[in-house]
């Protein structure tokens, strides 16, 4: 697993976001960004097969799969 930190950080940008491409991700973390695209990436790969409740691929684009609550007001 990536280091905690990185992984955390990653998912927390992608939870915030709801979805979007490895390069959207890593473009929406705060400058200067700390990690390399790759790494974004590479955890980005690591959220589906570790989260599979939350988490998914689906066309290049990584998703949350519980952001419909914050658009329907749950």
């Amino acid at each position: 697993m990536a280091e905690d930190t990185r992984y955390e950080h990653v998912k927390a940008r992608l939870l915030a976001m709801g979805e979007g491409t490895a390069q959207q991700v890593f473009d929406a973390i705060e400058e200067p960004n700390p990690y390399s695209q790759r790494e974004v990436e590479n955890v980005l790969d690591e959220l589906a097969p570790n989260e599979p409740e939350e988490f998914e691929k689906v066309d290049g684009a990584y998703r949350w799969k519980k952001s419909y609550r914050f658009r329907m007001g749950v």
